[in-house]
């Protein structure tokens, strides 16, 4: 009778610690998702408070485009800027989708775009969406804002945002 009680506690405790494993791993990945999922999404920030320091704006200085950058230029809101050929500025309805004041969509591959450039009519609107975000450049062109988003935090694409330059 010993043998078979410690035999069924055993059993009892090796299923009983496999379930609470399996439960402590199902949350470790479900976490991991909603971080993946939640760095996926385009950045939105609503009913957060003004931040108490300016916008960055992007200095319009003359730099030099590094050999065998490729330069996307708009004439309607008179900017343009450069990115690496292993880059593509994406412009068409299909890839602007999701990113309604999107003008241009500058990707290096991925999952995610590097740099959206959105085009916006009043300050408070882009400020609405990207009131503290600390990786957002704006310029003011032709009575419109454009915003630049480093979406990913790269280094890259800071050098990408250096280029921007007003064409008027």
């Amino acid at each position: 009778m010993k043998k078979g009680f410690f035999l069924g506690v055993f059993i009892t405790l090796i299923v009983v610690s496999s379930l609470l494993g399996a439960y402590y791993l199902g949350m470790q990945s479900k976490n991991a998702k909603e971080k993946v999922n939640n760095s996926l999404q385009q950045p939105t920030i609503a009913n957060v408070e003004k931040p108490e320091t300016p916008m960055p704006t992007i200095k319009n200085e003359e730099s030099k485009i590094p050999e065998g950058w490729l330069t996307y230029r708009n004439e309607e809101y008179g900017f343009e800027i450069s990115y690496p050929s292993n880059y593509k500025a994406l412009t068409d309805k299909e890839n602007l989708y999701g990113w309604p004041n999107a003008i241009v969509l500058i990707y290096g591959g991925g999952q995610s775009y590097d740099l959206p450039i959105e085009v916006w009519n009043t300050e408070a609107e882009y400020k609405s969406k990207y009131s503290n975000a600390k990786n957002l450049y704006v310029m003011e062109v032709r009575n419109k804002y454009l915003t630049l988003v480093n979406v990913n935090f790269e280094p890259e694409v800071e050098e990408i945002i250096k280029t921007f330059k007003i064409v008027q």
